[in-house]
Parts: structure tokens; C-alpha cells; sequence
């Protein structure tokens, strides 16, 4: 059982054989143990502070009178004063897990606006925080070394225009904010957060922080650091609540100390998420079956130029096919083109007008393709607000391109009518799909307290009435991802630091849409185009769904004849491997080994196992399956095809850049 006693009426101590947390009468943390290598994580005794309860005004609640009271397996934490406050931490035997519940009860006359709980820090591990590691659930995810550093560091910044628009892109480093002596970031769940969680480890200890919170309050995770000359991490959750006086709110927390695997973190957070929150929509068959899809935005931009009309659509459907490809994505379509008429979506008159785009989508439906249109459920053009209901409208306005937005409230019933309205229209139309832009990816607005609730009601309702169509959303979100066929995180603009694995791996079930970029391309920065064949070789290995553009002069993969040919071998070879892509699950790199410059993924899907392989410089290397008992029969398919049998664990790898290696024990 777990234990509590006083050590020389100074400190009050809790732990199991795993960990020990210790906290000074005062309420603040003192220490943090791992039992397992005896290593104290709390190095450095900067803003120690558990607790932080907010008014409308930033105002800070005092927290007074108080005491602590062990129950059970229990330690409660009570303050009385202005607000009635208890948390309780739960231990249990032999877990690496300890469960902490927070309970705030408003007895003052002010609104609680932010709760900021639980607040460690001081934190780095091992004799150097050098060496450590921090996953952020950012997009699909990162991985930040030494974050302590990072962070504290000037990222270097590149300025690139693209017709009217203006974008910022980082080469390195994050991008922080300094609040006093600290550098901050601090990003709210869902958008463009994706999960609720985070691990920050090195190879012998980790520690994981999750908010386990049924009711899809509006969340920020924040981490934090003095940087090299004070080192230590600090990590945060805020709520935003917007609590009046006598309403009491109750939230969950999971701080997990465990020996250094962030897979760890993986396996508890979807433990408990897909117990709450199970997943909601069934990907129709033939996405499932798909390659991938060739985008087109130049049917109109919002400048007014247009490089396709309605009749293009089968023959650009035509040339897809071509490549392999039968999946089209169609942006510009609507009246005054992207980023404009919103949220209005009709048929452009100038490009064949309803009729003829209904026709066309109806002929490459004929020849077996599929359409996916583009509408944006988060902006209303400035210009069409005498047009629409205006309760559905913020305060707050976007600028994309040359034209100014509102942002909507997801929460208001006009808003999803409008979002309902168009995609039955959409439907009747033949599209096969609707892509679903920003949803996930821009920031939640925090003054909208209902932004989560707001979208997931959306989501259902959208889900309930199209269930053969398939929905695509920018950006990545485990709330909404339960609702939808594919998720784009659009690592190319965060490439230093993306790491898509940690989505991947923590929900193997949802597919994830990467953007794929030519070697020649003037729509984004030139960097991106360097590590065009990147790109490719890790959407390959983690079996992202693959975006493609075509939009002529801009960004097309016809203007590299070369790369054109390396991305046709990754669609073959991506549809050799699509059932284990798509309906396997996705072990990441557990129990292999390999060359360091390999990458390597695994694979499972029954009793059988595939091995992705990216061999950037086409090294001679060996792969060793440590999970299988030998004998085994190998298959291995690259530019050639090898099968044979072996009594070992080790795979000799193909001297390519790509390829797959499927293997299953001899029964």
C-alpha cells in the first residue's frame, strides 16, 4: 500500500515503490523521487508554486487556510478562504501512475475565469538536462531536444509571399514567449494541440502529465524554462472556466514517473481516452483502398485568377489516375474563389456555374474516381456579414491574404445550419468527400468557452446525416478526430521539430494526411523543397496518407521528372503495404534495431508484421526483430522481390531508399 508520514514535522511524503513526491507544509512540491534509479527530478527550486486560480482581471484568489488529511489511499489538500478548494492524489501499489483531482468551489463574488493545475517545476533529468527529451502534442506532434536550451533560444525566422499572402515559417528552434525571467509556450487543446498530454524523458527516467477531462473544457498546456543559466522545466495545464460564485468545477490530472519511454505516456493517455471517448465514424472502403489525393486550389485564387473551369475536372481527374491516383480535392470551386465568399459556397458562374460542376463530378464519379471540395468552417468574409445570422459572429478577425475575416462561434445553431446547409448541398452535388480548413489547426479562442463542445456537436450532427461521405480536417485532434476519415499535419512548416510518430503512435486507428512537396515549387519556402525526397521517405514509413498538389506554374511534381519517378515507386510501394497502413496498427519503432541513419517502423495486423524502411543514403544495414521467435519467413519487396527463411532475428535491408519487409513466425 502506499504510504504517508511526517519526516521531522517538515515535509509530508506519499509515494508507492516507484516514486515519492514530498511537499512542504506551506502546499508547495519539495521533491520528486524516482525509486528506480533513486534520482530526485526536481533540480532547481524556481516558482514552486502547485496551484493558481485567476479572476476575469488576471487577479489572483488567495489560497488560505490550509491543511492536509490522509483517507484511503488518499492525500487530500484543502484551502479554505475566498474559494473552498480540494485535491486529492490518488496512489496505488506498483503504478507508475498517480491520479490527481482538483475541486474548486467559487464562494467569493468574483468569476473564476483560468485554473492553472498542476504546476511543476525545477524540473530536468539526470546529471545534464542536455540530453533530454520533451514530446508537445503540437499538430501531430514534436520532439524538442533539450528543450531546456531550445527554448530559451531565437529561433531563425524566414519571410516568403505567395500571391497575397504573407507567411512567417521557423528553420529551427520554437518559438517562445518571455513572461518575466521565463520563456513560455503555452498552446490550447484542441487547435492545434491534438491531445491533452506530454512526456519529457531521457534514456533512464520520464515523467508524463495528462488532463483527464470528460467535459472538453477549453485546455492549455504550458511548458516552460529559465533556459541554461537557471536549467530546469516547468509544466502546466490552464482551464478556462468562467466559473460564478457557488458553481463548483472538478477536474482530473495523471502524473506518471516511469524508467524513459514516452510510449509509455502513448499507451496510458489512449488507455483512458478511448474508454470516454470512443471513436465515432466508419472510414468508407474505398478510402481505405485509396493511394492518396492531387489537390488543386487554381480553379479560382482569391486574387480572381483561374487556371481550371468545371469541364477540366474529369481530365484533371484523368492525369491523376494516371499517377496511380484516384482521389481529387477541389478548392476555388465556390463563388469569387479560395479564401473569399465564405461562408457561401455556391458553384463559380465564371467556371461553369452548378449545373456544370455537378455534371463533371458526376463523370469522374463514373470512371471510378472521387472528389473531396473544400469549405472552411471557421472564418465569415467581412463583406457577407449582412448576409448571414449575426449571433454566429466573434469579435475577433483574421486577416488571410488581402481580405479580413471574422472568426465564427462554433457553438451557435447558425453556424452549424450554414455548415449543414452546404455540405447537403455538396452532397447532392456527387463529392465523395469535404475537407473541413482550420478546424484544428488555428487557435482555439479563448474567450469562447464552448469552442470544443461547439465543434464535436457540429462534427455529430455533420457524421449522423453524410455517413458514406468522408470528412478531412486541417490540422490533428484526437476530440475530433473521432468523427472524421483524415487528419492533415502539414509537417513542412514545422519540420524542424515534427514528430508525427506521437499522434501516430498514441491513435494508430486514425489515419494522418501529410503534404508532399516537389523539388522545384515556388508556392512555399525553397527549404521545403530540399527536403522534398524527406518528405516522402517518412509519410512512406509512417503510412501517412500522401498530398499531392498540381497547380500548374506553383507547385506540381511535373516540373521534376527525377523526383516524379521516386514519388511513383512510393505510391507502389505504399499500395503493397496499404492494409497494413491502414487497418494495422502502428508500433513505431518498438523492439527494433537498426542502423541509426535507417528509419524504420513497424507493423501489426494479425499474426503478421511489416517493417517500413526508409535508407536515406541507401547504407548496407541490418534490421533485428527482437519480438519474434525464429524460425521466421521473410519477405522483402524493393526494386526486386526476396523471400526466404531464416533462424535468426536479423534481416539484411535493401541497399534503397525505400522499401518493405513483411515477416511473421513459422508455425
Amino acid at each position: 500500500m502506499p504510504n504517508l508520514y511526517f519526516l521531522e514535522d517538515n515535509y509530508i511524503i506519499l509515494g508507492n515503490s516507484l516514486f515519492e513526491f514530498a511537499f512542504e507544509k506551506d502546499g508547495r512540491l519539495r521533491w520528486i523521487i524516482n525509486k528506480r534509479n533513486r534520482e530526485n527530478y526536481i533540480k532547481n527550486h524556481y516558482n514552486r508554486w502547485l496551484l493558481k486560480i485567476q479572476d476575469a482581471n488576471r487577479n489572483e484568489f488567495k489560497l488560505e487556510g490550509l491543511i492536509f488529511l490522509w483517507k484511503g489511499n488518499k492525500l487530500h489538500i484543502i484551502y479554505s478562504g475566498q474559494l473552498d478548494i480540494e485535491i486529492t492524489i490518488e496512489i496505488y501499489p506498483d503504478n507508475p501512475e498517480s491520479i490527481w483531482n482538483l475541486k474548486v468551489k467559487n464562494t467569493s463574488s468574483q468569476k473564476i475565469l483560468d485554473i492553472i493545475f498542476p504546476h511543476i517545476s525545477g524540473i530536468y533529468l539526470g546529471d545534464t538536462w542536455e540530453d533530454n527529451y520533451l514530446v508537445y502534442p503540437y499538430i501531430a506532434g514534436e520532439r524538442i531536444k533539450n528543450p531546456v536550451e531550445t527554448l530559451s533560444r531565437k529561433p531563425s525566422k524566414i519571410l516568403w509571399d505567395w500571391q497575397d499572402y504573407k507567411y512567417t515559417y521557423i528553420l529551427d528552434g520554437i518559438g517562445t514567449v518571455k513572461e518575466g525571467e521565463l520563456y513560455v509556450r503555452e498552446l490550447p487543446y484542441t487547435g492545434p494541440l491534438s491531445m491533452a498530454w506530454l512526456d519529457y524523458y531521457n534514456k533512464d527516467a520520464g515523467f508524463y502529465l495528462a488532463s483527464y477531462d470528460e467535459e472538453k473544457t477549453l485546455t492549455y498546456l504550458k511548458v516552460e524554462t529559465p533556459g541554461t543559466e537557471y536549467p530546469g522545466m516547468g509544466f502546466s495545464f490552464r482551464k478556462r472556466v468562467n466559473l460564478s460564485s457557488e458553481e463548483e468545477k472538478v477536474f482530473r490530472y495523471g502524473i506518471g514517473i516511469h524508467s524513459g519511454d514516452w510510449h509509455w505516456g502513448a499507451d496510458r493517455y489512449r488507455e483512458w481516452f478511448n474508454q470516454v471517448f470512443p471513436r465515432i465514424k466508419t472510414t468508407p472502403e474505398w478510402l481505405l483502398k485509396s493511394s492518396g489525393l492531387v489537390a488543386h486550389y487554381d480553379f479560382r485564387y482569391q486574387n480572381g485568377i483561374s487556371m481550371h473551369n468545371f469541364e477540366d475536372i474529369p481530365n484533371l481527374f484523368i492525369k491523376a489516375r494516371e499517377d496511380g491516383i484516384d482521389h481529387l480535392f477541389i478548392s476555388g470551386w465556390n463563388k469569387n474563389g479560395f479564401d473569399n465568399g465564405y461562408p457561401l459556397y455556391f458553384p463559380d458562374e465564371r467556371l461553369g456555374g452548378e449545373k456544370k460542376f455537378k455534371e463533371n463530378i458526376s463523370e469522374t464519379n463514373r470512371m471510378g474516381g472521387h472528389i473531396t471540395t473544400y469549405i472552411n468552417v471557421r472564418i465569415v468574409n467581412k463583406s457577407y456579414i449582412d448576409k448571414i445570422p449575426k449571433d454566429i459572429l466573434t469579435n475577433h478577425i483574421e486577416r488571410y491574404g488581402s481580405i479580413d475575416f471574422y472568426v465564427a462561434d462554433p457553438s451557435k445553431e447558425g453556424w452549424h445550419n450554414l455548415i449543414l446547409e452546404t455540405i447537403e448541398r455538396l452532397a447532392n452535388y456527387g463529392v465523395s468527400g469535404v475537407y473541413l480548413d482550420e478546424l484544428s489547426m488555428a487557435p482555439a479562442i479563448g474567450d469562447i468557452h464552448n469552442w470544443i463542445k461547439g465543434y464535436t456537436e457540429l462534427l455529430d450532427k455533420v457524421v449522423k446525416k453524410h455517413k458514406d461521405k468522408i470528412f478531412i480536417i486541417e490540422g490533428c485532434s484526437d476530440i475530433y478526430g473521432r468523427y472524421v476519415d483524415l487528419q492533415l499535419v502539414s509537417t513542412f512548416f514545422y519540420w524542424h521539430t515534427s514528430y508525427p510518430e506521437l499522434f501516430r503512435y498514441t491513435f494508430p486507428d486514425h489515419m494522418l494526411v501529410d503534404m508532399l512537396y516537389p523539388d522545384y515549387q515556388t508556392m512555399r519556402p525553397s527549404f521545403v523543397s530540399l527536403i522534398s525526397k524527406d518528405l516522402i521517405g517518412r509519410s512512406f514509413i509512417l503510412g501517412m496518407y500522401p498530398w499531392i498538389y498540381d497547380l500548374t506554374l506553383d507547385n506540381s511534381f511535373d516540373s521534376s521528372e527525377e523526383l516524379k519517378d521516386y514519388l511513383s515507386y512510393f505510391l507502389r510501394l505504399r499500395m503493397l503495404g496499404i492494409d497494413f497502413f491502414n487497418r494495422g496498427q502502428f508500433l513505431d519503432d518498438l523492439n527494433l534495431e537498426t542502423n541509426s541513419n535507417i528509419k524504420a517502423k513497424l507493423y501489426k495486423k494479425d499474426n503478421q508484421y511489416m517493417v517500413a524502411i526508409w535508407n536515406k543514403e541507401k547504407d548496407k544495414g541490418e534490421l533485428g526483430v527482437k519480438l519474434l521467435n525464429p524460425p521466421i519467413k521473410v519477405n522483402v519487396i524493393s526494386s526486386n522481390r526476396t523471400s526466404y527463411r531464416t533462424k535468426h532475428n536479423t534481416i539484411d535491408i535493401p541497399e534503397e531508399a525505400l522499401s518493405l519487409i513483411f515477416i511473421e513466425e513459422e508455425r
